[in-house]
């Protein structure tokens, strides 16, 4: 466990998902700015956070559920691989990664529906 470093990460990330870490990387990062700029709106609105931001976690897990069926088509899977419980619960951990980004789209158009403070 000593090996273990935020330098291995990353090189077994880019050895594993190439460009396309770096592409999640991104992302991660335009989807926290994104957040941080939907709490910036509401907080100068003079308006909670906390109410969207829940609303857009509800938005993420019902997203995640439509997609879990999905899961094998993007994993390059048999379409009939998810047969048990196991199955289910891994397919729907992995959805939860594209429905993050539509929770985060959902909570940053909602805030800027926001009125900005005069």
């Amino acid at each position: 466990m000593e090996e273990i470093s935020v330098a291995m990460i990353v090189v077994t990330l880019w050895e594993t998902f190439g460009w396309l870490f770096v592409v999640g990387a991104v992302l991660a990062v335009v989807m926290l700015f994104l957040l941080f700029k939907s709490f910036v709106r509401r907080r100068a609105g003079h308006q909670p956070f906390a109410k969207l931001f829940w609303r857009g976690v509800v938005v993420m897990l019902i997203a995640a559920a439509i997609l879990t069926p999905f899961v094998p088509l993007w994993t390059l899977a048999p379409i009939g691989d998810l047969r048990g419980p196991v199955d289910y619960v891994i397919a729907y951990a992995m959805a939860l990664a594209p429905a993050a980004v539509i929770g985060v789209l959902w909570v940053y158009f909602s805030a800027l529906s926001t009125p900005k403070a005069s």
